[in-house]
């Protein structure tokens, strides 16, 4: 006799199980939010029982940072990769980075959780402390690196580099949000949003040369 599917959720090998908790976690945050999330309910999407979650995460806050760790660490390590080795132009890098942020915002579920974290950071200060020692800041180093080694090689003006940053990344932010709180709007084409801010920011940054 076959075993029935519950029987073969049991089955499973238990290295399986810290990923599907964390994808359950993820359907779960995205549907409902930080607040009203319960882990029963993420234990029933992973087919086990709310004690099994607890042998991998210690709370809610804690399964919730690690959804956020494991979509957004291997992106920056690859970023920061690139950085350590990169030989081209300091504007190129800056726009391959623009490039994998687009990436980021258009194709992993992290603009669903910052939109959590936005509505309810007041509420939870951990996962919003969290969001921004992992993500915030660790993007802000990296785009922070580029235009100081720009301006190092005398390919950027001279600016006030954190100033710079936040011109840079505030604008995908508000795009991201845009997006996932209206919806596929024309006016908000992640493509052409892109490809122009991209534009911009290479162009506002680019030294002066003199003819």
């Amino acid at each position: 006799m076959n075993p029935s599917p519950q029987e073969q959720k049991w089955q499973r090998r238990k290295e399986d199980r810290p990923a599907e908790i964390m994808a359950a976690g993820l359907e779960v945050f995205s549907e409902r939010g930080f607040a009203a999330a319960r882990l029963e309910d993420v234990a029933e999407a992973a087919g086990v029982s709310k004690a099994t979650i607890y042998l991998y995460f210690e709370s809610k806050a804690d399964l919730f940072a690690a959804i956020v760790r494991e979509i957004a660490t291997p992106r920056f390590d690859e970023i920061e990769k690139l950085l350590d080795t990169y030989e081209g132009s300091s504007a190129e890098l800056l726009d391959f980075v623009i490039g994998k942020l687009k990436e980021i915002t258009t194709t992993t579920p992290l603009p669903s959780l910052a939109k959590i974290i936005l509505s309810e950071a007041g509420n939870f200060p951990e996962i919003r402390e969290f969001y921004r020692d992992h993500v915030v800041e660790r993007g802000f180093r990296n785009v922070g690196r580029i235009v100081r080694l720009g301006i190092a090689r005398g390919e950027f003006r001279q600016c006030n580099v954190d100033a710079a940053v936040q011109e840079i990344i505030f604008p995908i932010l508000l795009n991201t949000i845009a997006r996932n709180t209206f919806g596929e709007l024309p006016q908000l084409d992640p493509d052409g949003f892109f490809t122009a801010h991209a534009e911009f920011v290479t162009r506002g940054l680019a030294a002066d040369r003199e003819a």
